[in-house]
């Protein structure tokens, strides 16, 4: 009998094992995706800044900002209004609004009670921000930028005007990229823990990138060197004390949130949809098992440590598994997973359904919103908690291809940095050192990790 199989005998008539034909990217091709990028960032944030069009020059006021997909937390407290008065919606306001964001609001009103100005404003920042991410990620996807297609989404589209979320976000990639010093930058874990305590003040979600990159840090995947990241920790705890002695509104903002906690797109708010049970049972319930989720999913990723943690993959977990159970769950904490996901999911049809579901989501959440102003106008919540249920579907899908990803790693263990490419355009010395520091091919669009391929068995 022959010692090898029928499939290692026939793989020099098929092209050869699984990556074979998979190369480092060069300096020029790199330069293409980052253009590439560029263009599809510019694209849908020209589109999600005329979506704001008609609300800049008719007022924001409820609810012809809601119908016309541009109302938001901000605006809304700007204005001193509250939500409508519709199932499964919080009341929101001035007071639900994020530390740093309500000293926005209060440092503008008193200036101007323009809300179009203020509004300008916000948009500029948040268009600042959604450039900064784009930069973060193509930094962190340099060998496959183009993944970071998955920002053509519906998720910059309509939280652009909503609130402070895409600073926040940029900021925490941004600490992921300095956290591991990522080339051509070194490593400033003080830096790092400065940038995620910021982010805290603006959505509290930056928490579970701290903890991802505390997990992962002394543990990292391949290509990437273990870091310590006890002076992150210090950086951040120090960052968050003096911002909480600078505003000492934020505690009484989180105990209104807890008592508010529950919002649209959530299974909580499904629940008050179908007139089952009241938000003071639900919000501490929704609360206490969604910091349960975060405990066991952490738990986990220490204990698959050794086999190497992808910091993109642990953040991916962590926040889609406290999103999933969260007594609310808006578009603009989906944000939040939009780049980790493009680092984490190697397969094209889940970002899709994914994106699709976030899309009809945002669309069905504000017209729910009219239905409290005009109810023949609005959708019915009906339809808003059948739309809610099914991104939330296909938020479990996501989840458990991001762990798939973690679940490869594991069975396959620690691999060996692969053999430089046998065709490899450099353009410059500092290319060839930055293959030389990656350790290894990245990995192939199907999922598969690249083996080495320098000889066949």
């Amino acid at each position: 009998m022959p010692s090898k199989s029928s499939t290692r005998i026939a793989e020099p008539l098929l092209g050869g094992p699984v990556g074979i034909h998979l190369g480092a990217a060069g300096r020029r091709f790199r330069s293409a995706q980052a253009s590439a990028l560029a263009a599809v960032l510019g694209v849908i944030t020209f589109l999600a800044l005329a979506l704001q069009g008609p609300c800049l020059s008719s007022g924001y006021e409820q609810p012809a900002a809601s119908a016309r997909m541009c109302a938001g937390p901000l605006s809304t407290a700007f204005l001193g209004d509250t939500n409508p008065e519709v199932l499964g919606r919080a009341h929101g306001g001035a007071a639900a609004l994020a530390p740093l964001e309500a000293r926005l609001v209060d440092l503008f009103q008193l200036f101007t009670n323009d809300v179009s100005l203020f509004m300008v404003v916000v948009l500029l920042l948040n268009t600042a921000g959604i450039a900064a991410l784009g930069a973060g990620l193509l930094v962190l996807a340099r060998f496959r930028g183009w993944l970071v297609a998955v920002f053509v989404s519906p998720l910059i589209l309509f939280t652009l005007g909503s609130t402070l979320d895409p600073i926040a976000l940029a900021l925490a990639v941004w600490a992921m990229v300095i956290f591991f010093g990522t080339p051509p930058l070194r490593p400033r874990g003080w830096l790092a823990g400065v940038l995620l305590g910021i982010a805290t003040f603006i959505n509290p979600l930056a928490l579970l990138v701290l903890l991802a990159l505390t997990v992962t840090g002394p543990n990292p995947a391949r290509g990437l060197k273990a870091r310590n990241p006890r002076m992150m920790l210090a950086a951040a705890t120090v960052t968050s004390a003096v911002l909480l002695v600078v505003d000492l509104s934020a505690i009484d903002r989180i105990i209104h949130w807890y008592s508010d906690a529950v919002d649209g797109g959530s299974f909580a708010s499904i629940l008050l949809m179908a007139e089952l049970g009241d938000v003071s049972v639900w919000a501490p319930l929704w609360i206490i098992v969604s910091a349960g989720v975060v405990l066991a999913v952490t738990v986990s990723l220490y204990m698959v440590r050794r086999t190497g943690l992808d910091p993109a993959v642990a953040a991916c977990l962590l926040i889609g598994g406290c999103l999933l159970l969260a007594p609310g769950l808006m578009p603009w904490d989906s944000l939040w997973l939009l780049p980790f996901i493009a680092l984490s999911v190697r397969r094209w049809w889940v970002l899709i359904v994914w994106t699709l579901a976030e899309a009809v989501f945002a669309v069905a959440v504000q017209l729910g919103d009219v239905s409290g102003f005009e109810v023949d106008e609005g959708l019915e919540s009906t339809f808003v908690a059948l739309f809610t249920l099914l991104r939330l579907l296909a938020l479990v899908l996501v989840v458990i291809m991001a762990g798939e990803n973690l679940y490869r790693r594991g069975i396959r263990g620690r691999m060996a940095a692969s053999a430089p490419p046998r065709r490899e355009e450099i353009d410059d010395p500092g290319d060839a050192l930055e293959h030389r520091a990656a350790g290894r091919k990245e990995e192939h669009e199907s999922g598969h990790d690249s083996q080495r391929t320098g000889r066949l068995d």
